[in-house]
């Protein structure tokens, strides 16, 4: 039908499955996180060297991001910098090693299977907040269309207002997600300043001004 609803069979017609929605195909962080763990690990050593002397830090909830969790260390010149992230995971890792980072944990609504905290809660948290750095991750990079995409809208809409209040964003993927294509958008790759994966780092230029 024009609908979509019945699909023409030999005498007659059937119900057309519909396709579960973004949201609930999402994979688990925990069936996530051991995917591509080197690659995640590898990014996690590159992005620590850009962020080793900041102040005041944004982490999404992604399994890459939470990879930074197991190597960041507070250092003698800058001994308690500041963690905000929407990862209940990360949060509870950073917690456990107690290495002396000042961490908080947004607002928001659990999501079913991301372990992360969404929704208009959340996005209220940050409201007067101001990050050297945003890290997150996506589902997909459209490198030729220089699109980014993410596969839940309200991971996205988190993701969005950590960027909008950071002095730098950076993009961390593995290239598995290069010219993947996932169902709503992030952003645009000039809204990033810097694109991290498993091979190195990369300046972005033509940077959309916050």
């Amino acid at each position: 039908s024009a609908a979509g609803l019945l699909r023409k069979v030999h005498g007659g017609a059937v119900p057309v499955v519909s396709k579960p929605t973004a949201k609930e195909t999402a994979m688990p962080f925990g069936e996530r996180k051991p995917v591509n763990a080197n690659a995640k690990e590898a990014i996690a050593r590159h992005v620590s060297k850009i962020v080793g002397h900041a102040r005041t830090l944004a982490f999404d909830a992604s399994t890459t991001v939470f990879a930074l969790a197991n190597i960041l260390k507070a250092s003698p010149e800058n001994p308690h910098p500041f963690i905000l992230t929407n990862g209940v995971p990360l949060f509870m890792e950073l917690q456990r090693r107690n290495v002396g980072f000042r961490l908080a944990l947004t607002g928001g609504e659990p999501h079913p299977r991301t372990g992360s905290l969404v929704g208009p809660l959340a996005i209220k948290t940050l409201e007067g907040m101001r990050f050297d750095f945003a890290i997150v991750s996506a589902a997909g990079l459209m490198e030729d269309e220089g699109q980014v995409y993410d596969s839940t809208p309200e991971g996205s809409a988190v993701k969005q207002a950590f960027m909008a209040r950071a002095n730098k964003v950076i993009l961390a993927i593995d290239t598995t997600k290069i010219n993947f294509l996932a169902p709503y958008s992030l952003g645009v790759l000039s809204d990033f300043d810097i694109l991290v994966t498993e091979h190195g780092v990369r300046e972005i230029s033509g940077k959309t001004p916050h």
